[in-house]
């Protein structure tokens, strides 16, 4: 028991009650506690916190580690570049990392990358902890720990995730014995160093596998997918699982030139046909009228699942059609991707075709898809997300979208869940990526046009706004600190988000102030 405790032990019993037994220590310190013991205008209590302040002041600065057998580690390497050493900045860059949000935390880190700059070592630990937590903070984290963060990565393994380091081989062991997390984790190792071999390992142990291990290790098959997994796939249409019948479809939908798309092609190119309309000839479609037991080989189902809204041979025609490369369809009808989407309305078969287009589009994104369904949306019975399909689209054509989604939410989706969304696709991105228009349409919708009533009453909205103000350009910093509507300030909620708003302008502030000169004069 050190001296300290010891003595902790004797106050907690109370100096009432017995008078403590000193500590004794040699040298100063001992010197030092008998000039506080012998202190007769102090009490014993004055006495017993002096020397209980002592000693803990001693036990810090005296820490001697415990020995160990295990050899010092290698000395950091020195950096190239300076650390942010400017209190200001340090104490701001600090409070990001504690507070967030998750956009103001991506922008202060490509902020000091732009500038030059290191996070201060004492920041570091702090950094690596969040990102391990944090995924989206991990692109941009590693220019910005330099070598000393990269050290402490490789000293604490449990910070490898946040600069993805760990990239050492795993056991052997965890094949054979491990967790299914820890087999899915070999075989995708094996897979990036030797994708035959992992193959190969993998068609020798599905036998042996549950139907659930089955489908999580079939799927890392799709590291380095090519025409050489066919074979192993092809024998997966057949598993008794229907999950595992279903992904091998997926990665065999993704070998455009595979035997599996070659013979749907083939059946969904038996459907189409021509017909005369008005002096010109127009594409048909019709499918089949009766199931073909082959069918069952590809996976394909012939009564479709319980709730299912596609009728039964619209539920065959999606089967068939999803496989299908996108570019398939205007080679075959002489349509481009709009005049494709409005043949398909025209059809009795609509649905089945978006459906089968947009799980084409979620394997192959292509701008000209993408604007040509979203422009078709809503469709009822399609249960299509258009944020993912807005998410695919480029930077420069994403905005018009978003803008156009935000002003009229569709039905089922809340303001405060299409600006999360908005800003977590910017965050990826490492922001920026609104023009300062566009960003300025944005804010007038949240602070004028919603109304104090959706800011005091929408939780979401409210939750949403502290990232979006993370996003704007410098230019609307100022905006966004005077144009909150006063009449929403008697509500304490939006009181609190205010004060949220407002810290983070003034975060963005000083960022700019510290950061944005530097890089512009490096």
């Amino acid at each position: 028991m050190s001296p300290l405790d010891q003595l902790a032990t004797q106050l907690l019993i109370g100096t009432d009650r017995r008078a403590p037994e000193w500590p004794s220590a040699d040298g100063e310190l001992g010197r030092l506690s008998t000039r506080i013991q012998a202190d007769a205008a102090a009490s014993t209590e004055t006495s017993a916190l002096r020397l209980a302040g002592v000693l803990a002041v001693c036990s810090t600065a005296g820490f001697r580690p415990p020995p160990t057998d295990r050899p010092q580690p290698p000395p950091c390497p020195e950096d190239a570049r300076p650390v942010a050493a400017e209190p200001e900045l340090v104490t701001t860059l600090g409070t990001i990392l504690d507070e967030g949000p998750d956009p103001l935390r991506v922008l202060a880190l490509r902020q000091l990358d732009a500038a030059g700059y290191l996070l201060p070592p004492r920041l570091l630990p702090r950094a690596l902890t969040l990102a391990v937590q944090q995924t989206d903070l991990r692109p941009w984290l590693p220019p910005v720990v330099g070598e000393r963060g990269r050290w402490l990565a490789h000293l604490h393994p449990e910070w490898s995730p946040a600069l993805t380091l760990d990239e050492t081989p795993p056991d052997p062991d965890w094949w054979d014995s491990g967790t299914l997390d820890q087999r899915c984790r070999f075989l995708a190792a094996q897979r990036r160093r030797a994708p035959a071999e992992a193959r190969e390992r993998l068609a020798q142990t599905l036998g042996e596998t549950d139907a659930r291990g089955r489908t999580r290790l079939l799927a890392e098959l799709e590291t380095g997918l090519s025409l050489e997994d066919q074979d192993v796939l092809e024998t997966c249409l057949q598993d008794r699982s229907k999950e595992v019948r279903r992904q091998a479809c997926a990665l065999l939908a993704r070998l455009p030139d595979s035997r599996y798309v070659s013979r749907l092609t083939e059946r969904v190119g038996a459907c189409l046909g021509q017909t005369r309309k008005r002096l010109r000839q127009v594409p048909t479609i019709e499918p089949p009228a009766a199931f073909e037991p082959d069918w069952t080989l590809d996976a394909i189902e012939e009564t479709s699942p319980k709730g299912e809204g596609l009728g039964q041979r619209a539920w065959w025609l999606y089967q068939l059609a999803r496989a299908l490369p996108l570019g398939w369809w205007p080679d075959q009808t002489g349509l481009d991707p709009a005049g494709c989407v409005r043949w398909a309305k025209s059809t009795d078969w609509e649905l089945a075709l978006l459906r089968a287009w947009s799980e084409a589009l979620a394997r192959t994104p292509a701008l000209d898809w993408t604007e040509a369904i979203l422009n078709r949306l809503p469709v009822e019975g399609l249960a299509l997300d258009p944020l993912d399909l807005v998410d695919r689209l480029p930077a420069a054509e994403r905005e018009t979208y978003w803008l156009a989604l935000i002003e009229r939410p569709p039905r089922g989706l809340s303001l405060g869940l299409l600006l999360t969304r908005f800003t977590q696709g910017l965050m990826r991105e490492g922001l920026p990526g609104l023009s300062v228009p566009g960003a300025r349409r944005l804010l007038d919708r949240l602070y004028r046009q919603g109304g104090a009533g959706r800011l005091v009453q929408d939780y979401s909205l409210r939750r949403a706004l502290p990232g979006f103000i993370a996003c704007l350009p410098d230019a609307l910093l100022d905006e966004a600190a005077n144009g909150w509507p006063r009449e929403s300030l008697d509500s304490p909620a939006a009181t609190e988000t205010q004060a949220q708003i407002l810290a983070i302008v003034r975060q963005r502030q000083i960022l700019n102030h510290h950061l944005l000169q530097t890089g512009r004069s490096a």
